[in-house]
């Protein structure tokens, strides 16, 4: 009976998710075209201070990569691919297996975790051949005075810290857990091409027209909220309907055989994908845009799926 309520308490966690997602998506929406009557949308489908706070990152925050339902793609694609023994020791940390639960937690805790904004992404110069760990992790700011220090502050480096503390058999419980939770985002989070290129931000500074308005949310359309969100949220599936779709696409063009490499080579992949698919400022993502390159997303998301439970498997499947 324990374990059947458990799994009912999961299902009930992942509905809830998707539901608030689906209301924030419907809310940036409403607020492109009717930007005058922001202010009483919110309030009027914000039915609970958590939905008001994820409407508030997805129209006003661009700087988390992929959205609430790509993390949970990617964790659903790696979950799917668990041994028993890394589900095992899963459910010894978490209290069950469900990855996709915990795939938004390390976006969560920013405001908390000042430190950890740097993590999620690695800015390699447009003009460069690839990653260089002295150039792309130590980027020290005045106004952040904790990178003074962070000679690791890159998604980059920051998956192979975590990846060694989870396989750590000797580290405490709670470094077990937090390693966990920032794997499962961070995995994703750097096969998102615009977390691998320092031009404008990630392209947060690249104005564009998503689709025929030049408006998401409460501010202008960019070329990395583009890839978080618009070109996903344009395939119009559900989350279950997404998985089911890269699954075919895995098996179908034998997506695994690539499933290998390290964080360096994924970087250097996002990286140069995002180089191919730059736009100018003023430039448009629209149907042609979409046309060609949701292929590539659709990859990125497959990839960092199988790349995470490679991952998972090798440092908790011993």
């Amino acid at each position: 009976m324990t374990a059947k309520y458990a799994k009912q308490a999961q299902r009930s966690q992942r509905k809830s998710l998707q539901r608030k997602f689906e209301v924030c998506v419907l809310l940036r929406d409403l607020c492109a075209a009717f930007a005058t009557f922001a202010v009483k949308i919110v309030f009027v489908f914000a039915t609970s201070r958590t939905a008001l706070f994820l409407l508030l990152i997805s129209i006003s925050t661009p700087l988390l990569a992929w959205g609430p339902e790509g993390h949970q793609i990617v964790a659903d694609i790696a979950r799917s691919r668990l041994t028993e023994v890394t589900r095992r020791h899963i459910r010894e940390l978490l209290g069950n297996d469900d990855l996709a639960a915990i795939s938004t937690w390390a976006d969560e805790i920013r405001p908390q975790r000042p430190e950890t904004a740097g993590w999620h992404f690695v800015d390699i110069p447009m003009s460069a051949n690839g990653f260089s760990e002295q150039r792309d992790c130590y980027r020290p700011d005045e106004k952040h005075p904790q990178t003074q220090a962070d000679h690791h502050n890159c998604v980059v480096d920051r998956i192979e810290i975590f990846e060694r503390i989870l396989a750590d058999r000797n580290a405490p419980q709670a470094d077990h857990i937090e390693a966990l939770k920032f794997l499962v985002h961070f995995v994703a989070d750097l096969h998102q091409p615009m977390h691998a290129i320092g031009e404008a931000r990630g392209g947060n500074d690249i104005h564009i027209s998503e689709f025929g308005t030049p408006r998401c949310g409460n501010g202008p359309c960019n070329l990395h909220s583009a890839w978080d969100l618009g070109l996903i949220e344009h395939t119009r599936r559900s989350e279950p309907a997404y998985v089911s779709h890269l699954e075919r696409l895995i098996s179908r063009q034998s997506v695994e055989r690539e499933a290998d490499g390290t964080p360096e080579t994924w970087a250097n992949e996002s990286f140069h994908l995002a180089q191919r698919v730059w736009l100018n400022d003023g430039g448009a993502v629209d149907e042609g845009y979409f046309r060609n390159n949701i292929g590539s997303l659709d990859e990125r998301l497959a990839l960092a799926g199988l790349r995470l439970a490679a991952l998972l498997n090798q440092a908790l499947g011993k």
